[in-house]
């Protein structure tokens, strides 16, 4: 399944990041942070949309001074990647808790100059149609939430996406389209956020639920150049099976009203729907049915085998009328970070239209 190059591309991770962790394992601690645990590793990845690309990726686990160390931990990342074809990635993702985990701030911040796909919208998008844009963009995710009953949190949330330099095919179909955000403009959404969270950790859970409700608005007191609101519900289950097997399920569901640009719809090929081309179908509404069986092999490495069906339409009532698309695949695990759960996740998907190789940290949902 995975070529020569990709197969010593993982071993040369995998030797990298344990030379890291040895030299961390006595991190002294410092007033703001306890038992702090750092993993770094190279970063090499192929995607149709990027070509090669490389950089860096380190992750810091932690707790907050006064937390205790039965609660979940926190953890910032940090990655850099730069692309043959000139693209840049930077990000910053975090979570943050504190106060026996009532208070939660998770987030992300990062610069992108990107290459996206584009087929047109909706499920009957044909795959000849296939074209690129290029898009320069920082990006802002924020969500403060605080636990009024147990596992149970509510709070605010702040999206800011600055798109600049939009380039698009002289001729193409999205140029020659009617979708919003043709130009240069800056989402900013606020809103609102529910969290309903009984998962045992937060890398590698093996029971629990996780649901998250969020409804946004576009602000234009906050400078957003776009007129529209969306809201997704994301709900995943976790089943220890056998001694060390887990079943994990994700149904996703979500909507957004016109007028919403054609970069934040919804689409399929995303980490849920493993297999398709990045936003090979997109629109305003999106359902999809996702599931995971994950087992050990040997030591450190693990195995996934994975499915999934989903749709996309122009709303939300649509989704349960329109065409299905199936996809699955099987992956590879590697922990990095045995005290957390921290794996590399390499997988393959496939579809109807063939399949696509994914590297990266953490599981996918």
């Amino acid at each position: 399944m995975f070529k020569k190059g990709q197969i010593i591309l993982l071993l040369c991770i995998v030797i990298t990041q344990s030379i890291f962790s040895q030299n961390n394992k006595n991190s002294s601690n410092d007033s703001i942070v306890k038992n702090l645990k750092i993993s770094a590793f190279p970063v090499a990845f192929y995607t149709p949309e990027t070509a090669f690309g490389f950089g860096g990726l380190g992750i810091g686990n932690f707790w907050l001074r006064g937390e205790d160390n039965e609660t979940r931990p926190s953890s910032v990342q940090l990655g850099a990647s730069y692309t043959t074809k000139s693209q840049i990635l930077v990000y910053a993702p975090f979570e943050f808790y504190k106060d026996n985990e009532r208070w939660r701030l998770l987030g992300e911040v990062g610069f992108y100059k990107y290459f996206y796909n584009f087929y047109g919208v909706g499920i009957n998008a044909l795959e000849e149609d296939e074209e690129t844009y290029e898009v320069t963009f920082p990006r802002v995710r924020l969500s403060l939430l605080r636990e009024i009953v147990p596992n149970f949190s509510i709070g605010v949330g702040y999206e800011l996406d600055v798109f600049t330099n939009l380039k698009v095919e002289e001729g193409g179909i999205l140029e020659a389209s009617n979708v919003s955000g043709k130009k240069d403009g800056t989402v900013s959404n606020i809103g609102l956020q529910a969290i309903y969270d009984t998962r045992d950790n937060i890398f590698f859970p093996t029971k629990g639920f996780y649901l998250q409700g969020n409804f946004f608005t576009s602000a234009k007191f906050l400078g957003s150049s776009f007129n529209y609101s969306k809201f997704e519900l994301d709900n995943r289950y976790y089943q220890k099976v056998g001694k060390k097997q887990v079943i994990a399920a994700n149904f996703f569901i979500a909507s957004s009203t016109e007028n919403t640009p054609f970069y934040d719809l919804y689409y399929l090929g995303s980490k849920r729907t493993r297999g398709f081309n990045n936003r090979r179908f997109q629109d305003n509404a999106e359902l999809t049915l996702a599931m995971e069986y994950r087992f050990p092999i040997a030591g450190r490495f693990g195995g996934v085998a994975f499915g999934s069906t989903a749709t996309v339409a122009p709303n939300l009532g649509e989704t349960f009328s329109s065409q299905y698309k199936p996809a699955a695949g099987v992956g590879l695990r590697y922990v990095i970070n045995k005290r957390d759960g921290v794996r590399l996740r390499v997988d393959y998907g496939m579809s109807a239209e063939g399949g696509n190789f994914y590297f990266t940290i953490k599981e996918a949902f």
